[in-house]
Parts: structure tokens; C-alpha cells; sequence
């Protein structure tokens, strides 16, 4: 029975004021971290302009409204170097929109009441470390996929203590159709933000990124809070979502198999 409870204590007291101390993860360097977010904090659908010199990808359940002109396909992969990151976000078997006109789209979260959509400009020279399962569409230029890169990071006891030891940084120029529970929000890291790891969304590639402990141990026991805050130091921008994702029988004793299944996958 105590357990669950000595293990947590191990990584709240010992492992995570650890962490706190080691040297930031920065992913891509050089980048310029501009990204602008189209609306203040995202809202239930947002209007995509697609013109002749650029494609929309997108989940067709996230389609609302569409011109009658122009193009549509399937797009089966978002990119098909990474076929099973693909498959994991379930960024497969995607509508590819084309039009030889300017023409607006409607992209809204049709079977989630909570969801809510941000349309995330990444300029040129600038790139953006996501989470996979927060996209649902890419605006790209026709002729040229959007540019995403692999990086590992097993010596860093931030992404051990995450579980997340590879990141995925799209570059642009593009525009991110992302959604987020109850909102999506974009704001410069600056001197520091802290974020609890449940909420982000993803942030400029060229951010110094850390992990810092929650600020109770009682709220981490219980299942309130995670473990650790993501944070967030540089020029550029963190994007995360106003709600944390609902978190089922995640109390004292954790979710069990399906928590550990989630671990793996996350992995």
C-alpha cells in the first residue's frame, strides 16, 4: 500500500530537485522562435485562407465547412519519413485541399464540445518542437512538404523524467492547425514561464527547455498536479492549451495498466 508512496516521494524529494539543476534542452539553436498565434487564445473554429501556391492538410473530422471549388484528395501520411510517429498522432489519411483561387476553410473540433482551434504561423527560419496528437493540419507550400527533424536526447535526465527522449521540430515557413482543451494560448517565454506538462502544446525550438517539480507534494500524490512544470527561458514562444487533457482514475495509486501502456506509447 505504501508503495506508490515511497516511489513518489523518491521522484518528487530526490529525482525532480535534480533535474532543476541540470543544463537546459535546446533543440534547434539558430532558429528565430517567431511564431505569431492568429487569434488570442484560439477559439471553437478558425478560418484557414488557402490560395493557389498552397495546400491544406487536415483531419476530415475536423473539416466544417469547405468551398465546393477546388481540389480534394487523401494525403496518407503528413510525412512519410516518419510513418509511425504518423500513425501514433494519427496524422494519416488526411484531406488535401487545393484551389486555384484564394478561398476560406473552416476548421472547428465537430466531436469534441472542450477542443478548440489555433492556427500557429511559423515563419521562415523559424521552427517549433509539437506534440503529435495536439495537430490536425498543416497549411504548406504545393511542391514543398513541410520540413519536420528528429532529435534524441538520451543523456538528459529531463527527458528521462518526462519519458519523452525524442522531439520533433516542424520548421517554417508554415501555418500549425493545432487544438487544445477549453483554448489555445501563445505566449513569449522571456525571462522564464512555467507550464504545467499536462497543458503544453509545444514552444519555439530555439527555447532553453527544463523541468521543474510541481509546487506541492501533496497535490502530486493525490493525482492533482504532475510531477514536473515544463519551463521555458529565451526568445521565443510557448503555446499550450488552457485546460489540462482530463485525466481519468489517475489518483494515490496512478491508472495502473492503462498508465503504464500510456508510458510506453509516450516513449
Amino acid at each position: 500500500i505504501l508503495t506508490p508512496v515511497f516511489i513518489k516521494a523518491i521522484f518528487y524529494f530526490v529525482l525532480s530537485p535534480i533535474a532543476s539543476l541540470l543544463k537546459p534542452v535546446k533543440i534547434v539553436p539558430d532558429e528565430s522562435g517567431e511564431l505569431t498565434l492568429a487569434e488570442s487564445k484560439g477559439s471553437v473554429s478558425a478560418d484557414v485562407l488557402i490560395d493557389k501556391d498552397h495546400e491544406l492538410l487536415v483531419h476530415s473530422d475536423y473539416l466544417q465547412s469547405s468551398s465546393i471549388h477546388g481540389e480534394k484528395g487523401t494525403s496518407w501520411f503528413l510525412n512519410k519519413k516518419y510513418p509511425f510517429t504518423c500513425l501514433a498522432a494519427q496524422m494519416v489519411a488526411l484531406t488535401r485541399i487545393r484551389t486555384d483561387k484564394e478561398e476560406v476553410f473552416v476548421v472547428s473540433a465537430n466531436e469534441d464540445a472542450s477542443s478548440e482551434i489555433g492556427v500557429i504561423s511559423v515563419t521562415s527560419g523559424a521552427s517549433v518542437v509539437l506534440q503529435p496528437h495536439n495537430l490536425v493540419g498543416v497549411v504548406q507550400s504545393i511542391g514543398s512538404k513541410v520540413r519536420i527533424t528528429s532529435h534524441w536526447r538520451f543523456a538528459s535526465l529531463h527527458a528521462w523524467l518526462t519519458l519523452q527522449l525524442r522531439y520533433l521540430a516542424i520548421h517554417g515557413p508554415c501555418k500549425l492547425v493545432v487544438q487544445g482543451c477549453r483554448g489555445v494560448r501563445c505566449e513569449p517565454a522571456g525571462d522564464g514561464r512555467s507550464i504545467n506538462q499536462a497543458s503544453t502544446i509545444g514552444f519555439s525550438a530555439g527555447l532553453d527547455y527544463s523541468t521543474r517539480r510541481c509546487d506541492t507534494f501533496v497535490a502530486y500524490l493525490l493525482g492533482k498536479r504532475e510531477l514536473l512544470n515544463d519551463t521555458f527561458k529565451g526568445k521565443g514562444y510557448c503555446i499550450y492549451q488552457e485546460t489540462p487533457a482530463s485525466k481519468k482514475g489517475s489518483m494515490l495509486f496512478g491508472r495502473g495498466l492503462q498508465g503504464f501502456v500510456d508510458s510506453l506509447l509516450k516513449v
